[in-house]
């Protein structure tokens, strides 16, 4: 008997639907883009336990006559293409021929559809890969699938879904991209007969963003500069990204698009993180909004059997242009924020007082505010923080502090020796640094930075011993549904650390108690980068988890609590920064890595002035 058989149509078909289908978000993505090519302007998903048991979408597109609803659902059937040379200037959304016809395979459909000059429609069921019944019915102009058991006749495919919170994530993460590429589409989402999402039509990508995101998200974005244009290939990058103070520890908020189709590129997403280069904390990832369109002969978007990747012509040019575009931007944004202040007004005699010492400060029985012209974040209750700040003393900045936290010390000078009394605040330059008079020295503080590692270290001395006290009204958080289950997960450990909160349906909780550290709006920042931080790291033990937690929440609250550059500081608040700073461990670097002051000796000032 011979060892090579041959399977029939149908096995043969169930196996090649699970190269293309593998999970439900694979089918979402094939019937939008479907009601995409069909015009239509609105789209409402309706998934049942994460699409597993059903998966429902309804479009408002031209629809189908029946001839044409019957034969959708057969092998290399479609309606883009006559020939192979047309793979080169097809302007839909790609072309395999097979995506509903591997849907069938491995599932029951019904297609419900009707055109605008018909006055009934059509509803055929397929099961079995198979046409098994047909009707004509009254329905809206448009199209309706409903996918019902998936995998149920291939169970080896089955068995590899991931649970329900999984696939849905991947579910939204497909149908977000969507949303962002098509603004001008009304979308709505529905998860186990909930509304989730109801997103109109809006003008930008940042009008989406705050749909989907959030406006405390969308805020962060500014428009990406449009000015890597390649005419030889019709290369145009338009979107947006988010500026240096939004970061997240994932890339969940990052989606690029070419010629308006959500694509997986690892080579964009490197030349995007290059562009933030020395802008972004390690390991930190921004947000983005990328658009390319491209001349299509210059693409190949069948290259991936889900047509979730691209290749380009010339993946160089692209990427190289991105990362132009993204320095662009952010530079235009700072040049921008310093064109709006008169610098010559900052760094005036107004801020040369009289150079002379001044004694150190008493110990301080709590943090003082730095200037009664800035409103600083409402996120310590600071007459409950303990006494731990000690009497600055005569202490030596040297090498050996700046790496003694595991971060690599920046590579100008740091050896300066800065003892309390022998420095003179000279101002404030750019309403950004404060600069010193150091012995033969001019010592360059970043405001920010050095703020931050104060309250850093100050915090650390009674994060683990938090409690919460009640709130006089619950304040409620607005998250999404996957956001409100990881803080679930962990909603013993939150309490541990005061923090009490119940769940107010899917995509809300309502906060019980705090710690007196953890009030104002801050609080909704802190638990929902919790929520991404517990996505990426909960896969660790409970003991492991909790020790990267806590350096994260007690990090992440004393970057928000400190003082930004552009914050106006008085000759009192300036000294009294840099007195604080020369009482704290590790002060040479902030929490994310970055120096806290910089050094230019007398021999360096004097070369640039061709003095030696």
């Amino acid at each position: 008997m011979p060892n090579i058989q041959f399977l029939s149509p149908a096995e043969a078909r169930k196996i090649a639907a699970g190269e293309v289908i593998e999970r439900p978000a694979h089918i979402i993505k094939e019937l939008i883009e479907n009601a995409l090519d069909a015009g239509a302007s609105s789209i409402s998903l309706y998934a049942t336990q994460a699409g597993k048991t059903q998966l429902r979408i309804v479009d408002n597109g031209h629809g189908m006559d029946p001839v044409d609803a019957r034969a959708c659902f057969l092998p290399h059937a479609t309606s883009k293409i006559t020939a192979l040379d047309d793979l080169e200037t097809i302007s839909t959304y790609g072309f395999r021929g097979e995506a509903l016809a591997s849907v069938a395979a491995i599932s029951k459909v019904t297609l419900t559809t009707k055109r605008t000059i018909d006055q009934l429609g059509i509803k055929i069921t397929y099961t079995e890969d198979a046409l098994t019944s047909e009707e004509v019915v009254a329905c809206p102009t448009g199209t309706e699938f409903i996918i019902d058991d998936l995998f149920y006749n291939t169970p080896a495919r089955k068995k590899f879904l991931k649970q329900d919170e999984t696939e849905w994530n991947a579910i939204q993460q497909a149908f977000y991209a969507f949303c962002f590429s098509h603004t001008n589409i009304h979308f709505k989402l529905y998860h186990n007969e909930k509304l989730q999402l109801n997103a109109p039509a809006v003008a930008t990508a940042k009008d989406r963003a705050a749909q989907l995101w959030g406006p405390d998200v969308a805020d962060f974005f500014i428009p990406l500069e449009p000015s890597a244009i390649d005419d030889k290939i019709g290369l145009q990058i338009s979107g947006f990204i988010t500026n240096h103070q939004f970061w997240r520890y994932g890339k969940t908020h990052t989606h690029f698009f070419v010629n308006s189709r959500w694509v997986k590129n690892t080579e964009l997403s490197k030349a995007l993180f290059k562009g933030y280069l020395g802008v972004l904390p390690p390991e930190r990832f921004p947000g983005a909004l990328i658009f390319f369109t491209i001349n299509q002969a210059e693409i190949d978007v069948n290259i991936h059997p889900k047509k979730e990747e691209v290749r380009f012509s010339k993946p160089g040019l692209i990427t190289t242009a991105l990362t132009n575009a993204v320095k662009a931007t952010l530079g235009k944004m700072v040049n921008n924020r310093l064109q709006t202040a008169d610098l010559a007004e900052q760094f005036s005699t107004s801020y040369m007082p009289a150079m002379k010492p001044f004694s150190p400060p008493p110990v301080l029985e709590r943090w003082p505010s730095l200037d009664p012209h800035i409103t600083m974040p409402d996120v310590f209750d600071l007459d409950a923080m303990p006494t731990v700040i000690p009497t600055p003393t005569q202490q030596s900045i040297s090498h050996e502090h700046a790496t003694s936290s595991g971060a690599t010390p920046a590579t100008p000078s740091l050896g300066t020796t800065i003892n309390t009394p022998s420095y003179r605040v000279l101002g404030q330059l750019m309403d950004t640094y404060i600069l010193c008079a150091h012995h033969d020295e001019l010592v360059i503080v970043d405001q920010h930075a050095a703020h931050e590692r104060i309250l850093y270290e100050r915090r650390a001395h009674y994060f683990d011993q938090a409690h919460g006290t009640l709130l006089l009204f619950p304040e409620v958080i607005t998250l999404s549904e996957t956001q409100t289950n990881h803080l679930l997960l962990w909603q013993d450990f939150f309490a541990q650390q005061g923090i009490n909160f119940d769940a107010l349906g899917s995509t809300e909780i309502a906060i019980r108690s705090a710690p007196p550290q953890l009030r104002g709006p801050s609080l909704q920042t802190v638990l929902t980068d919790a929520a991404y931080f517990i996505e990426e790291h909960g896969s660790l033990d409970r003991a492991a988890f909790s020790s990267k937690f806590n350096e994260h929440v007690h990090s992440h609250m004393a970057c928000k609590a400190a003082v930004k550059a552009g914050d106006k500081l008085s000759m009192e608040a300036m000294e009294q920064l840099l007195n604080d700073l020369m009482t704290v461990e590790n002060r040479f670097i902030c929490v994310h890595g970055r120096p806290t002051l910089w050094s230019l000796s007398k021999q360096e000032l004097e070369k640039k002035f061709r003095r030696g």
